[in-house]
């Protein structure tokens, strides 16, 4: 494993900053750090920029592995163990989505590594998501019919444990209604 590769993504992620849709510096990161691991791999793809995706190895089973990078808009930070605006109104990371977009860039290399080393079977496609908080980016990939014909998906999510979960979610896509006129 290259950690300190991993390491320098994370952090480039975390200062770059960037939000839904707009993530263009982390996105050809990704693609790049997934062409290095032999993954091959295409941007671009649901019609957005920012969506992409890489792919190892071939036959059963097929684990779907997301890479997550969005930033926030509005709550900018400096890394440190206090909260220190680092540019008012600017994008921050608040839930460790530069962490885990990093592992997700990972995975596949010692997935891939282990399938070699044991003669396995399987195919591991990475995707990089265009946009997790907020703005429905899976439910574009879905469309395009990136989530078909699948064993299963890993995601992971920072948190104040340490757990592996069976859960279960369904993209969705919110929506703000407002009515004129008398009730």
């Amino acid at each position: 494993m290259r950690t300190e590769v991993y390491e320098s993504v994370a952090l480039w992620i975390w200062d770059w900053a960037e939000v839904i849709c707009q993530k263009t510096r982390s996105a050809k990161l990704f693609s790049a750090e997934l062409a290095g691991e032999s993954l091959d791999g295409a941007s671009g793809v649901a019609d957005t920029e920012t969506a992409l995706v890489a792919e190892y190895g071939a036959g059963s089973p097929v684990i779907r592995i997301l890479a997550e990078q969005d930033a926030l808009p509005g709550i900018s930070q400096e890394a440190l163990p206090r909260r220190q605006v680092r540019a008012e109104g600017g994008a921050g990371h608040a839930c460790g989505h530069r962490l885990f977009g990093a592992a997700c860039v990972a995975a596949p290399a010692a997935i891939s590594d282990y399938l070699e080393r044991t003669g396995s079977s399987g195919t591991i496609p990475v995707y990089g998501t265009p946009a997790e908080e907020g703005g429905a980016g899976k439910v574009y990939m879905v469309r395009e019919g990136l989530f078909q014909d699948l064993d299963a998906v890993l995601d992971r999510h920072p948190s104040d444990r340490h757990d592996s979960s069976a859960a279960s979610t369904l993209a969705n896509r919110s929506a703000k209604f407002r009515f004129h006129g008398f009730s």
